[in-house]
């Protein structure tokens, strides 16, 4: 009897176990490898970049929010770097061919995107409706994924660490936090307000809004 009663234990816990993570696969969530793509992550230097993909198609420069980037192309893939940094800082991809985690392409439909990624709310950015999940350990990266207006299929994939905003560029170009330095937030930020500096003091640790201790 008590044998029977301990066999029926264990069988109830195991399934108590494989509920739990049935219902964690079936919810998914964001995973530090999906802000990378084919070896190349957000913080990788330029040199990395060439070194596993090798000379881009295409290079060109542009700034963005007063940010200074270089951008490769690699057939349907953009890569962009900061000039100040030389590390990257957006992956941008785009066309049919690209393949994420679990099969995610071209065509997936936004119910298989939360199973994989999780749930989230629809938003909106430069004319797409998107979902946008965060990097679970670096808030500033993201995981952006454009929808279909038609189907809500998902149509191309962006991993980036840049602003997405206006007021998300001015909060981090005021922001003390040092990380941002690489982006050069600060000079893009006092370039595009036309702010004259010209006649604070040539300290280090001269800020926007005040001096550092």
């Amino acid at each position: 009897m008590e044998i029977h009663f301990r066999y029926n234990v264990l069988i109830l816990l195991c399934f108590l176990f494989l509920s739990v993570f049935a219902d964690g696969e079936a919810a998914g969530r964001v995973r530090a490898e999906d802000f990378s793509y084919e070896n190349i992550a957000l913080g990788d230097s330029e040199q990395d970049l060439r070194m596993r993909w090798g000379e881009p198609d295409v290079q060109n420069e542009q700034v963005i929010w007063g940010i200074h980037l270089k951008t490769f192309t690699y057939g349907d893939v953009v890569v962009s770097t900061s000039v100040q940094s030389n590390k990257v800082v957006d992956i941008n991809l785009i066309g049919e061919k690209y393949r994420l985690r679990k099969n995610v392409h071209y065509g997936s439909t936004s119910g298989y995107l939360m199973k994989v990624y999780g749930r989230t709310e629809r938003q909106f950015l430069d004319g797409n409706t998107c979902l946008v999940y965060v990097h679970p350990v670096h808030a500033r990266e993201r995981l952006i994924l454009n929808l279909s207006s038609e189907n809500a299929a998902l149509q191309s994939a962006r991993i980036t660490a840049l602003p997405l905003t206006d007021e998300e560029a001015d909060e981090m170009a005021l922001s003390d936090d040092e990380s941002f330095v690489e982006l050069d937030l600060k000079h893009g930020f006092i370039a595009s307000k036309e702010i004259d500096v010209s006649a604070l003091p040539k300290d280090e640790h001269v800020r926007l809004g005040g001096y550092g201790k």
